[in-house]
């Protein structure tokens, strides 16, 4: 019983990691949420596909044997038990019991009668040496909790094996059933990695494009994916999303079409987050959503080139070749399209909170300030070598600080943070203004004209000096920006000195900018900039963004410009026959755990032995009730008594 109980607990608790944990995911899916390590190890023990983990299905089918066994033991005794009246009391067993009296001059008949209306079956045995026995009970019906209990076990157990794949399993570790590693289409599976129709129960995904339609849907086994065919096709119709005003995901569905293979009956169904659908046994859930291949447009700066912004086209979810002439050959990997994305306002000014997917409504916290900062498209640029970074863009400005910033995140890797460039948009809400003063930097014949401009402010004594003062400083800051002024700074100039020459070297600096942006408006024919603070601030941002550039790894800088979105729908599909047998085990569940707390089984003894009686009581695990019953049942029989021996008094004395 306490290892029954133990083995219990543990189907308890994973039962509850099945629940919170979304299961059936793309490994992929794991190792960005859990890191390569945990990913492999939850991954061995089964927790991404807890159901059909080979532990779970063998203590289920451990607790089947177990239990039936235990039922098959006691239920003939059990019966036995409640059609039985334990006839064979006496008198001497009787006063060994815990409750019982002698109650002189009680009539039989009234006994039987008060026994009667207390609810209890009574049934009378005279016996060869004179004496009579009424034997009573009630609430025999507590042994069925027992074996509804137990029985639901079973049932539910059974259930829960029909449901787990355990055909697949003894089939892929026959050889039969052997899984795709590298398949990526319908067309790309073989015979040996594609189910049936036939298939009693399965648990699958589908994504569907809008506008698509799919036959089949896909299986998470081991390390590879089966191919699940289906008795029907879905059709994606339209994919609708509401939010929140916060930007906040608050509902989605999916209008599909569905047309069964063999009668080629045609329902339109919509199906949203906890309304599924069911056809032909499989249960259609909507389960996620995601960019289904969006039509992108983006400006384009080649960060090796002269600077000049270029239109490009192109489409997520999708390849392109990025030839850069000399700059080098790459290819760009477009990912997902985000047409929301929640930030969390009273978070640092860094839209690091971004960096995750947020189609899980539950992993936000509703006690903080959201907002819907817009659009954004993750990408990769990988080189000739198979090296690649990965990058996030975000259409429209972030406000930071006060100031509009168009953001775009880099890491080497997924399980890196994101590291932000953050360039400054003009007061046209562009970030013409910056690229302009960035290529304005570039150009020599700029720098001469920016530094006889500077220079103009200073006398003529000391002009040649200051003149190659802003050369060296231009060109260190157009290498590499405030990095390489500090370094030059440091290994130059004394350290009692290094704090005085730095902040000189800024105002130069700043000065020097003035005159590159009058420059670079004027070169791009861009709107002027009129002195003040916005001007001032603006100047500050360039510089600090100008030094995140010369740190940025990406040979080419792409700010997204507008979109047409395409979305998908993520559909699980469900076969479970043995749902059904859950349900009705849960209901024997609940229907021996009435039987065993809320019926009570007692049984009474009367044993008549001429002019006397004794009286006896015994419960199954009720003491204390039957401690307060016993005295109860006992004053009202002796009151019985008494009243029968006046009443036959009464007749014969009249």
């Amino acid at each position: 019983m306490r290892f029954a109980v133990a083995l219990l607990c543990v189907l308890a608790i994973a039962s509850v990691i099945g629940t919170v944990l979304q299961q059936n995911q793309p490994p992929q899916n794991y190792v960005v949420k859990f890191g390569p390590f945990w990913a492999e190890m939850f991954r061995s023990l089964g927790l991404f596909d807890v159901y059909a983990s080979w532990w779970f299905v063998l203590i289920m089918l451990f607790l089947v044997i177990s239990t039936g066994l235990c039922l098959w033991r006691n239920i003939p005794p059990f019966l036995r038990e409640m059609r039985s009246f334990r006839l064979n009391a006496t008198a001497k067993s009787l006063t060994h019991m815990r409750h019982n009296a002698p109650l002189p001059q009680l009539n039989p008949a009234v006994a039987q009668r008060y026994l009667e209306v207390n609810g209890f079956r009574v049934k009378s045995q005279s016996r060869d040496d004179g004496t009579l026995l009424l034997a009573a009970k009630k609430g025999s019906a507590n042994k069925w909790g027992y074996i509804l209990a137990h029985g639901a076990l079973i049932v539910i157990c059974i259930g829960g094996l029909i449901d787990s794949n355990l055909l697949l399993k003894l089939g892929m570790l026959g050889g039969r059933i052997v899984p795709e590693q590298n398949a990526v289409f319908a067309r790309d599976f073989q015979p040996h990695s594609i189910l049936g129709t036939q298939n009693p129960s399965f648990r699958a995904n589908a994504e569907i494009v809008e506008g698509q339609t799919t036959s089949a849907a896909f299986i998470n086994a081991d390390k590879g994916m089966l191919l699940q065919e289906l008795p029907f096709s879905v059709e994606l119709k339209k994919f609708h999303i509401d939010f929140y005003d916060t930007g906040m995901p608050k509902d989605f569905a999916s209008d599909l079409r569905i047309t069964d293979t063999a009668s080629g009956e045609v329902i339109d169904k919509t199906i949203r987050v906890n309304h599924p659908f069911t056809h032909r046994g499989v249960t259609l859930y909507q389960a996620s959503y995601g960019d289904g291949g969006s039509d992108v447009q983006f400006r384009t700066w080649n960060l090796g080139g002269n600077g000049e912004a270029a239109a490009m086209k192109a489409v997520s979810q999708r390849q392109y070749p990025l030839d850069l002439g000399s700059t080098g050959q790459y290819r760009l990997e477009f990912g997902e399209l985000r047409v929301y994305n929640v930030e969390n306002l009273d978070s640092p000014d860094t839209p690091d909170s971004l960096s995750g997917k947020l189609h899980e409504v539950r992993s936000v916290r509703q006690d903080k300030k959201f907002q819907n900062v817009g659009p954004t498209i993750t990408f990769k640029i990988r080189d000739r070598a198979g090296q690649a970074r990965e990058y996030v863009n975000y259409m429209l400005p972030l406000l930071r600080e006060g100031s509009l910033y168009f953001a775009t995140g880099e890491r080497a890797n997924a399980n890196e943070p994101y590291r932000w460039l953050m360039i400054p948009a003009d007061a046209q809400g562009k970030p013409d203004s910056f690229m302009a003063l960035r290529e304005t930097l570039r150009r020599p014949e700029a720098q001469e004209k920016i530094i006889t401009q500077a220079a103009a402010a200073v006398s003529e004594e000391v002009r040649p000096q200051f003149q190659e003062a802003v050369k060296h400083l231009l060109a260190q800051f157009q290498r590499g920006g405030f990095h390489a002024i500090d370094s030059h700074i440091k290994n130059t100039v004394p350290a009692a000195e290094q704090q005085k020459t730095g902040e000189l070297m800024y105002q130069i600096l700043i000065g020097a900018m003035h005159h590159a942006l009058d420059e670079a408006l004027a070169y791009k024919q861009l709107p002027a900039m009129p002195a003040g603070e916005a001007r001032n601030k603006f100047i500050l941002n360039s510089l600090d963004a100008y030094t995140g550039l010369t740190q940025f790894s990406a040979p080419v800088l792409l700010q997204m410009t507008g979109y047409k979105s395409v979305n998908m729908s993520g559909i699980q599909m469900s076969k479970s026959p043995g749902a059904g047998l859950v349900y009705l085990g849960s209901l024997l569940l609940v229907l021996g755990t009435v039987f065993m707390f809320y019926v009570r089984e007692k049984r009474a003894w009367l044993l008549f032995d001429g002019d006397n009686a004794h009286f006896a009581m015994s419960a199954a695990r009720n003491e204390r009730e039957l401690n307060r019953e016993f005295p109860e049942h006992l004053h009202k029989l002796s009151v019985l008594a008494q009243e029968t021996a006046e009443s036959t008094q009464a007749h014969e004395n009249p």
